[in-house]
């Protein structure tokens, strides 16, 4: 978004125009880091990874051909297991980059508009 420099002559306005423009970049940048945030998981052995997007959405997915020792419901299931924990890797990953933004850091209470 372009930035311009807007001034209504009126103090009151100008502050609230300076405020939302500096609250719409802090927005902007949080959204950035918000989808850069990934959540991964591993076998115990390392035979199989899941890595998720922010959203749970998964976006690679490896697996050793050494797993391929497992039975099929053996390997969806660990699959399966392994996606869930990238999941909630993810959705802690989230929470650390956006609670600042989401509570008074004196308080932990819902942030209020500056």
């Amino acid at each position: 978004m372009a930035e311009r420099d807007l001034h209504a002559g009126d103090l009151e306005l100008d502050r609230l125009m300076t405020e939302f423009q500096a609250n719409s970049r802090e927005f902007s940048d949080v959204m950035g880091m918000v989808g850069e945030v990934v959540g991964q998981a591993a076998s115990p052995d390392g035979k199989i990874k899941v890595q998720v997007s922010s959203s749970g959405q998964l976006t690679a997915l490896h697996i050793d051909p050494r797993a391929m020792r497992l039975g099929s419901q053996e390997l969806a299931d660990a699959i399966m297991d392994l996606s869930g924990r990238a999941t909630e890797d993810a959705a802690r990953r989230l929470m650390e980059v956006t609670r600042p933004y989401l509570e008074d850091d004196r308080q932990g209470e819902p942030r209020r508009p500056r």
